[in-house]
């Protein structure tokens, strides 16, 4: 059995020596790792990490590791084309945005003086950009122009339909109706088999707090990391009967 399991937080450059990133540390992704190997037959993990996320030790698990979403997406389009992959755990925080390009209000400034722009896009769009490998940390009133970046969790059951597939929704300090159908959404818009929801509000107050939702709308609840792991486990051995 193969098993993919991604965790931690991406991160995006700015330039060479700065990035953009998030505050997630791979904790649930290798207890989730850590729980297949104590509970099942496991032939092999492919556990898709960031550099500093934590990570189970292993002989049976493969490292490997990635920065931000386009590399994530090259290194997962190749696990699943060549392999048989039977769960893919989707826990990774993915950056929404990367950098499209740096500029500041200065440049903005003499466009916009210096030619009769149409649109505020069109300014963007003709002003400097910075090239450098290191922006210069003397300069003042930097703009951040970003794009979207590729949503992995899309592609996963368009190369490898018969993968079981578990997606994970966070939101903050939202009603729970709310939080349940939007995982929901997320679940039926990337064909998900299971969808985990969670309230970062609650796991701030140390009430890890989980719904675990399959495709025909069943919900489970469980507490904290180590209860999220074994529910979601015992679930997706006893769908395989393994």
């Amino acid at each position: 059995m193969n098993i993919v399991i991604t965790a931690g937080g991406l991160s995006e450059h700015i330039d060479k020596v700065r990035k953009i990133t998030n505050s997630s540390t791979g904790k649930l992704g290798m207890i989730i790792a850590n729980t297949f190997l104590d509970e099942s037959n496991i032939d092999n993990i492919y556990y898709i990490c960031p550099k500093g996320a934590l990570r189970p030790n292993s002989k049976l698990v493969n490292i490997i590791e990635v920065e931000g979403a386009f590399d994530t997406k090259q290194k997962i389009e190749d696990i699943l084309k060549n392999n048989k992959i039977h769960f893919f755990i989707h826990s990774m925080a993915v950056s929404d945005y990367t950098i499209d390009y740096v500029t500041c209000i200065k440049y903005l400034d003499k466009e916009f003086k210096s030619n009769n722009n149409n649109s505020i896009k069109e300014l963007f769009n003709n002003t400097n950009r910075f090239n450098e490998s290191k922006i210069s940390s003397s300069l003042n009133d930097l703009i951040l122009v970003l794009k979207p970046t590729p949503k992995i969790i899309s592609i996963i059951k368009e190369i490898s339909p018969t993968t079981t597939l578990v997606g994970f929704k966070l939101l903050d300090n939202v009603e729970e109706k709310e939080l349940i159908k939007v995982a929901k959404k997320l679940r039926d818009k990337n064909r998900c088999d299971y969808v985990i929801a969670n309230d970062l509000a609650n796991i701030k107050l140390g009430n890890h707090k989980a719904f675990i939702i399959d495709k025909k709308n069943n919900q489970e609840i469980a507490y904290g990391k180590e209860e999220i792991a074994k529910k979601l486990v015992k679930r997706l051995i006893n769908d395989k009967q393994l």
